[in-house]
């Protein structure tokens, strides 16, 4: 409220005036310190102690961030370090849920490339009722084809993994490849180890098979190889069973008895680039080629095959290595031919 001034003439006029300049002049003083009070009492709602200094009454202008940002108010400064704070941790948040969805994925791709350590992996094929669309592999929901099964391979597994294959016929040229695993083994569910494969068939027939820059164990068993003049080609040759690039192939109760003399570029079991094949307790007959070995690659022929009435027995060529432990291939029109390889037999080396 300001001073009043005289309004009235009861006085002399020059007297009035003095008096009325005074008063202004001590209203400009009061609405001064008016100001300086209102600007004070705003710079105390922006002071906060600050202890440690040199005076317990020390203040700083609490207004003024870390960043050296002025704010109207200590409030509007906390409200917005606050809120800061807030989106820092939803971001937060944001980036923790990304890189656990991130981490499931990642353990999603190691678990299709490696597998369980030390887990077992079946997975099942009926040509009958199994279902290459909806199937899922399992023995109440198998495949159809066998390849589909292969393709279920982690590409680097130390699982021991089976495919189970009911009695049927696949016409199917299968192959794996740029597989690296402990142990494979594609057999037929039913035992075949008293089955007399020169008077019977097996009961799972395939076109042909082939492993391609693997690693590891694999195994055949209980197969027998059928339409061979449509089996796969690879390397120029037509072959039932072969293994290339590395990898150790066995082949356990296998049979080859369709007649392929009449395809001149056709060799029952090939091995090259390394690999190595065992062969054992199996019937050949009316072969082309027996086994063909090549490049580096090692084949054992056990004593426990059985067969006759192959045109050509061994072939072992370049730095390749083949162990004939067999008198299956005595009845050969040409039992062994060699070039640049080694053919082993009961003690005698043929190069």
């Amino acid at each position: 409220m300001e001073l009043l001034k005289l309004i009235k003439n009861r006085i002399s006029t020059e007297w009035k005036k003095t008096f009325n300049d005074n008063v202004d002049i001590l209203n400009g003083i009061t609405r001064d310190q008016n100001q300086k009070i209102d600007v004070v009492d705003k710079r105390i709602d922006n002071l906060v102690l600050h202890s440690g200094g040199d005076s317990p009454n020390e203040v700083v202008d609490a207004r003024v961030n870390n960043k050296g940002e002025t704010f109207d108010t200590l409030e509007s400064r906390l409200l917005a370090a606050e809120n800061r704070h807030d989106e820092d941790v939803d971001e937060l948040d944001v980036m923790q849920d990304d890189q656990q969805n991130q981490l499931e994925q990642l353990n999603n791709s190691i678990g299709k490339l490696m597998g369980t350590y030390g887990a077992v992996i079946d997975y099942y094929v009926s040509a009958v009722s199994g279902n290459d669309i909806n199937g899922d592999g399992t023995e109440t929901n198998p495949f159809a084809t066998i390849q589909m099964a292969i393709n279920q391979i982690p590409l680097i597994s130390s699982s021991k993994i089976t495919i189970w294959v009911d009695d049927g016929v696949y016409l199917e040229n299968i192959l794996l490849t740029n597989v690296s695993c402990t142990s494979f083994t594609l057999r037929c569910k039913q035992s075949v180890d008293s089955i007399d494969l020169s008077k019977n068939d097996l009961p799972v027939k395939v076109r042909s098979f082939g492993f391609v820059s693997c690693n590891g164990y694999f195994q055949l068993y209980g197969i027998q190889a059928v339409d061979l003049v449509n089996a796969n080609l690879t390397d120029g040759i037509k072959c039932a069973f072969y293994c290339k690039l590395g990898g150790y192939l066995a082949l356990n109760r296998v049979k080859i008895s369709e007649n392929t003399k009449g395809i001149s570029n056709y060799n029952a079991i090939y091995a090259n680039g390394n690999s190595k094949i065992n062969i054992y307790q199996s019937y050949f007959s009316n072969q082309n080629v027996l086994v063909h070995a090549s490049l580096m690659s090692d084949v054992l022929f056990l004593g426990t095959n059985s067969g006759s009435s192959n045109s050509v027995g061994i072939i072992s060529d370049s730095g390749a290595m083949v162990t004939d432990a067999s008198s299956t291939t005595a009845g050969s029109t040409t039992r062994y031919q060699v070039s640049l390889g080694i053919i082993m037999s009961q003690g005698q080396v043929f190069s």
